[in-house]
């Protein structure tokens, strides 16, 4: 938690290597943890209990080291401890009365998945496992770019509203919008067309089965409809805090949990979709949850201009039409031609059809004269010592 604080902390500064760097800190360790108890296990005294105290401490030694990394960057910006009263500073108090419903209003996702839990425990265990599977696959999509370019843009619209810039506070947002959709666009067209055979290569091993590798696809592939709308729920969630509107977002995802609720019930009791059904509810209630934000936000601005966003929907949804058949019908050639039977071959099958449908994408956007495909392709072409960073 400290740690985030200063990724905050940093953010705010104009600062987004350093902070991004410590969360890749917080994981080497972890992973490195998971490697050792993998590596003790047949020759330490290893029972369950054992091993996961090992990852319980190796959170902790993950946590201090992702916090400490950042502390030299923020001493050369000034920051010091120093003891402050809570219920006498003013900024404390603002931060406490913001803090509850600023969670929630970007939180949607989380919360709407813990609750999808909760019931799916009631109907069958193995559900929940089978949708968390799922969930850790959009969550790496969602997180480097949706919640990557969320944090970049929170600082920015915040200074561009204080300045009442408002025609740029829209380029920019729209801007941030174009290419959340142009990436994660093709990302879900991945994950859905490629769900088997990313399951099979990630967890297919010992308990978990080829059974198991079908109802966790299915479930990812319910799931993942909604991924461009859950990334684009914290651009435009953070565009109200830009504008010092904290309530709206908070309100929409309480409307819109109480909508997944409803919408888990029917899909987890009155169907038989297993994981599928919280999928299906999760989608549809980030559906719900975009289409509030972007109305109350328009109300808000009243002319979002987002005229650019429509037009260049068709192109993408028709690149991706064509990545995603790429994509799955060079996965079943490999399938017909090479099977699976070792990694290497599971390698191939993932990654070959993903190539494949990520090159046409590209090449077809950039023929369509897309403009997020032109601005990604410019900035990758850039040499480092043009690309000014925030650092």
């Amino acid at each position: 938690c400290l740690g985030a604080v200063f990724i905050g902390i940093l953010n705010a500064r104009g600062h987004f290597f350093v902070p991004a760097l410590s969360a890749a800190i917080l994981n080497v360790v972890l992973i490195s943890a998971a490697a050792l108890v993998l590596s003790l296990g047949k020759n330490y005294d290893g029972t369950l209990h054992k091993q996961v105290f090992i990852l319980a401490v190796a959170v902790l030694a993950a946590g201090v080291a992702q916090a400490a990394y950042q502390l030299p960057t923020l001493r050369r910006e000034g920051f010091r401890y120093h003891w402050v009263t809570p219920w006498r500073d003013p900024t404390v108090r603002e931060v406490a009365a913001k803090m509850i419903p600023g969670a929630i209003g970007v939180a949607a996702f989380q919360i709407n998945v813990t609750v999808n839990q909760a019931f799916a425990f009631g109907e069958n265990a193995s559900i929940v496992s089978e949708f968390n599977y799922g969930v850790r696959l959009m969550e790496l999509p969602q997180g480097v770019f949706g919640l990557s370019l969320a944090t970049f843009l929170l600082p920015t619209l915040s200074a561009l509203a204080v300045e009442k810039n408002f025609g740029q506070f829209r380029s920019t947002l729209r801007q941030g919008v174009n290419h959340l959709i142009f990436v994660n666009l093709l990302a879900s067209v991945l994950l859905f067309t490629l769900a088997e055979p990313i399951i099979r290569l990630l967890f297919e091993h010992g308990k978990f089965n080829a059974l198991s590798t079908a109802h966790v696809s299915f479930g990812l592939m319910c799931l993942v409809p909604g991924l461009v709308s859950f990334s684009l729920v914290n651009i435009f969630a953070r565009a109200f805090y830009a504008l010092q509107d904290i309530r709206t977002p908070m309100r929409v995802s309480v409307f819109c949990l109480a909508a997944n609720v409803v919408l888990t019930v029917f899909f987890l009791f009155g169907t038989d979709l297993g994981a599928g059904a919280l999928g299906i509810a999760n989608s549809l209630s980030s559906f719900c949850n975009l289409g509030l934000l972007i109305f109350a936000l328009r109300k808000k601005l009243r002319i979002l201009e987002m005229a650019e966003c429509l037009a260049q929907l068709p192109r993408l949804g028709l690149a991706g039409l064509v990545a995603g058949l790429t994509a799955w019908g060079s996965y079943r050639l490999w399938l017909n031609h090479f099977g699976h039977a070792t990694l290497v071959l599971k390698l191939g099958e993932v990654f070959l059809p993903m190539t494949a449908a990520t090159a046409v994408y590209f090449l077809l956007t950039l023929w369509w004269k897309v403009p997020s495909a032109h601005e990604i392709t410019n900035f990758l072409r850039a040499r480092p010592g043009n690309v000014k960073t925030a650092e």
